[in-house]
């Protein structure tokens, strides 16, 4: 072997070492970069993971506060069916009472209602086929026993009503019909008949 291609050879030799090691090299530098890809995609990973975990939990706590919301609404709406549905029975009771008891009672209630003056007293079809031909005059003899000086006649006009009754004094009416009789003391007793049905 002369001299060149010593040389020669030794370029070679040199050049192909310079190469495996920059080959070596370049392997190297990759499976650092796929190191640190695998580790920052764990990282990434857990970090998905945390949140959606986080994310998930937030989500239940959230369905769980949205059906309590609901639950309590519901129950609400339950309670005042129930509290309806008393008053309802209330009316259903008294109209339901005996025919003279229920008569007596609308007397005591228009002669407390009743004032001075010359009134006619409107009652439903119903209510009229219920009272017999002393209604009035009872309701007149109330009036006089409590120093009223007031008389009353029942009309032929018939109201629509469950129950009760409407006093007329010309243009004046008092209207002692049960519904509106209950709207007015609902906001008094509404409270205790909770209390009564929900102790």
């Amino acid at each position: 072997m002369t001299g060149t291609e010593k040389i020669k050879a030794k370029i070679l030799a040199d050049a192909e070492e310079k190469a495996r090691q920059i080959e070596e090299q370049a392997r190297q530098e990759a499976r650092d970069i796929t190191d640190r890809a695998l580790k920052e995609a764990e990282i990434k990973r857990m970090e998905i993971l945390r949140k959606a975990e986080a994310e998930g939990e937030e989500a239940y706590r959230r369905l769980i506060s949205v059906a309590g919301l609901e639950a309590r609404k519901e129950i609400l709406k339950t309670k005042q069916d129930m509290v309806e549905e008393a008053f309802t029975k209330a009316i259903q009771k008294i109209t339901g009472l005996p025919d003279n008891e229920y008569q007596e009672m609308l007397e005591i209630m228009i002669a407390g209602a009743a004032s001075d003056g010359t009134g006619e007293i409107l009652l439903s079809d119903r209510d009229r086929k219920r009272v017999d031909g002393n209604f009035a005059d009872n309701i007149n003899r109330r009036l006089k026993a409590a120093g009223k000086n007031g008389k009353v006649a029942l009309s032929g006009e018939i109201i629509q009503t469950v129950g009760g009754f409407v006093l007329r004094y010309g243009e004046m009416e008092i209207n002692g019909t049960f519904e509106i009789v209950l709207d007015m003391l609902r906001p008094q007793i509404e409270n205790e008949v909770v209390n009564i049905l929900f102790s």
